[in-house]
C-alpha cells in the first residue's frame, strides 16, 4: 500500500473534506495565545474553547480549491506541506498521539482501515457508481451500481 500514493493521497483528502469529529471542546490549561493569519487571540486559563474542524481543514489561503475534493492534493512535496494542516484527530496529522497533546490514539488505524477498505474494493470491483448527497453527520454516500472484477 506504499507504493500507492494516490490512494494514501485520496484518504487523507476523504478526512480533510469531511473530518470525522468535526466539532471540538477544552479549556485552556494556561494562559496562550492563538494565532491566525491575519490575527491574534489572547485565551486566559480556564477559557472554553470551540474548534470547528472543516473550518481549518477547508482554509482557502492553505488549500486551493478548498471545498473541491482533489484526489491528488496530497502526493509529492504537496503532502509534506499541507498534511500538516489536516487536523481531524485533535491535531495535525504529522503528529504522533501522545499523554501530553491529546491527540486520537486511533488516527493512524483510522487511516489504515480507510486505505485496506479502497484497497479491497478496487480488488473486488471493476468498476462501481455512486450517488453524494447530505445527512445530518455529513455526506450520505450510496452505492448504486457494482460490476465485480473479471479477473
Amino acid at each position: 500500500m506504499e507504493k500507492m500514493p494516490l490512494m494514501k493521497s485520496v484518504v487523507y483528502e476523504s478526512l480533510r473534506i469531511e473530518p470525522p469529529v468535526a466539532s471540538q471542546y477544552g479549556r485552556a490549561k494556561k494562559h496562550i495565545v492563538i494565532e491566525s493569519h491575519d490575527a491574534l487571540f489572547e485565551i486566559k486559563e480556564g477559557e472554553l474553547l470551540y474548534g470547528f474542524q472543516p473550518f481549518a481543514t477547508k482554509d482557502p489561503k492553505i488549500f486551493d480549491r478548498a471545498e473541491e475534493f482533489v484526489p491528488d492534493r496530497f502526493i509529492g512535496d504537496s503532502e509534506v506541506k499541507l498534511l500538516k494542516h489536516v487536523l481531524w484527530s485533535n491535531g495535525p496529522e504529522t503528529e504522533n498521539p501522545s499523554a501530553n497533546n491529546k491527540q486520537c490514539a486511533g488516527k493512524d488505524f483510522v487511516v489504515l482501515v480507510s486505505r485496506l477498505l479502497l484497497v479491497e474494493l478496487f480488488l473486488r470491483y471493476d468498476s462501481f457508481e455512486i450517488e453524494v448527497g447530505q445527512s445530518p453527520l455529513g455526506a450520505a454516500i450510496t452505492l448504486t451500481s457494482l460490476k465485480r472484477a473479471s479477473f
